[in-house]
């Protein structure tokens, strides 16, 4: 129910880029962060909780349909009254809501941007699960840009530091956000990938309800086309990416990591797309994308620090005395 992994992926996708890629930038151009450790969670709080908040309801609305396709593993109607998937949605959405109040009191930003970015999530993400999830890719696109909008949304609260180090180291500063929109384009094609072939493995729960996905509408062998389509996109993407990190002087480990946990799962799943008969290869193909979207969390960094675990050490030190004050 609350899908766990999802929203660890969702919380490292915001930690890795900002602690290891865009804060250290702004450091070493002279810069002077705004977010504490504190106000970093804060955002990360209100992120992760409007993403189950916008989960809850999913399931809420699928319920039938989870009825069919997991009987097993559907929660709503089988072990909780739907009723109560309201009241737990309200509730998690207002305290994203909460938080985005504390973070716009503590940062003071004179767009208000956490006030409007975090409701309006929130809206886009019931918009889905009411209207557009049952569509033929619409609802996939919308879900996964709004997964490319989770590291994205790291950089609002730095505006003004990126903007002053940006006259004083700009290759610096243009490499580091560069970086996190990088994260951003890797997060809306594994989604879009995800997304796709979740629909051709829902394929027979969905046409029963009546939920017009492009595998309902044209068929399975016709949607197994533009998934397979994003799932060349995302290879060619990866593909691309070790060469140039190969070409840049990266660690060989990078390197060979990157192609067994990246580009060979992203390639696999493809092939198994294509070749596809039932229900089982779907699964297998998906289980081989979340292998990517977790390794391209860590992989998609192009340098760690020396020291990993006294840098991990360090902020967990520096946030619990953060908290305590």
């Amino acid at each position: 129910m609350l899908r766990l992994p999802n929203l660890l992926i969702v919380y490292l996708t915001q930690f890795v880029p900002y602690w290891f890629v865009l804060r250290p930038a702004l450091l070493k151009a002279g810069g002077i962060p705004l977010l504490t450790e504190r106000t970093f969670h804060l955002i990360a709080g209100a992120t992760v909780l409007t993403t189950l908040a916008g989960y809850i309801l999913n399931d809420y609305y699928d319920r039938n349909i989870d009825a069919m396709n997991k009987p097993r593993r559907a929660v709503w109607g089988r072990v909780l009254s739907p009723f109560f998937a309201l009241i737990l949605y309200t509730l998690v959405v207002g305290a994203a809501h909460m938080l985005a109040f504390m973070i716009d009191l503590e940062l003071r930003p004179h767009d208000h941007w956490p006030l409007w970015v975090f409701p309006s999530i929130s809206f886009l993400l019931f918009l889905y699960a009411w209207l557009f999830k049952c569509t033929a890719l619409m609802g996939n696109l919308l879900v996964s840009v709004l997964c490319a909008l989770v590291p994205v949304v790291m950089l609002l609260p730095e505006q003004r530091a990126i903007w002053l180090t940006s006259f004083v180291q700009p290759d610096l500063i243009q490499q580091a956000v560069a970086l996190v929109w990088l994260y951003a384009l890797f997060a809306f094609l594994s989604n879009l990938l995800r997304e796709q072939i979740k629909d051709l493995e829902d394929f027979q729960g969905d046409a029963a309800c009546g939920c017009y996905t492009l595998a309902v509408l044209k068929g399975p062998r016709f949607a197994k086309k533009p998934a397979g389509m994003t799932g060349l996109l995302l290879s060619l993407f990866v593909g691309m990416l070790l060469i140039f990190w190969h070409q840049t002087g990266a660690p060989q480990w990078q390197v060979v990591t990157g192609t067994l946990l990246l580009f060979l799962p992203a390639l696999f799943s493809t092939f198994i797309l294509y070749s596809a008969q039932g229900k089982s290869d779907f699964s297998r193909a998906s289980f081989l994308v979340k292998i990517v979207m977790f390794a391209g969390v860590f992989l998609l960094l192009r340098s760690w620090p020396d020291d990993i675990l006294g840098a991990a050490e360090h902020f967990l030190e520096s946030w619990t005395l953060d908290v305590g004050h």
